[in-house]
């Protein structure tokens, strides 16, 4: 009996020691630098002037495959909706249309592959394809974060995205910085003699104090 007890002692503490490996592991935070929550949405204000749009989910598509679409309206003037959905370790783009519009509208066939996420340092992809306007692009993308960003909506710790995109009218270069569970903080887009960005101002899901 005295013998089978320190074994029964070591057997108990080495599946309690796993078992509390396995639920740290399980309760890790999820890394999502492109959230898509319905309801969520963000505003965001011109670099340049006093300008302002606003981003929101409004809903989640379930196609006949099982995987999931978000529908994200964008509002500048005009609405732009962008069907997103993720997959393999990728933010995809699905279709993007303007519904007051409706000549203006494209599905992506494949998907494109808009981001990857999680985001890492050094990581590049290239795609090759028409806009909503029909145009032929192509696109580089390289991620080069993190950095410290500030904005009107506060300070965070942002990986920065870098994509030259050639086949417009100019040659241009945009730049985006994405936080972990906000997503798009900054963006800026030089073609030439043409510079204009965008801060975010305000998001619906921030953390109480």
């Amino acid at each position: 009996m005295s013998k089978t007890r320190p074994l029964f002692t070591i057997i108990l503490t080495i599946f309690l020691l796993t078992m509390g490996a396995v639920a740290q592991k399980s309760e890790s935070p999820v890394v999502d630098y492109f959230p898509l929550r319905v309801g969520d949405s963000w505003t965001y204000r011109s670099t340049v002037g006093s300008t302002e749009y606003s981003q929101k989910v409004l809903k989640e598509e379930k196609q006949a495959d099982g995987t999931v679409r978000y529908l994200v309206e964008k509002v500048a003037g005009a609405k732009v909706e962008t069907l997103f959905s993720k997959a393999g370790g990728w933010v995809l783009m699905n279709a993007e249309r303007y519904p007051e519009h409706e000549a203006l509208k494209i599905d992506y066939e494949p998907a494109k592959q808009y981001l990857k996420n999680p985001l890492a340092a050094g990581s590049k992809w290239d795609w090759q394809g028409k806009d909503i306007t029909l145009t032929d692009l192509e696109e580089e993308t390289e991620v080069a974060g993190p950095e410290d960003v500030t904005v009107p909506a506060g300070k965070f710790r942002a990986m920065k995205v870098v994509t030259k995109i050639i086949g417009a009218s100019a040659p241009m270069t945009r730049t985006n910085w994405y936080a972990d569970g906000v997503g798009l903080i900054k963006s800026t887009t030089d073609a030439g003699k043409i510079k204009y960005g965008w801060e975010l101002k305000d998001y619906s899901f921030k953390k109480k104090d």
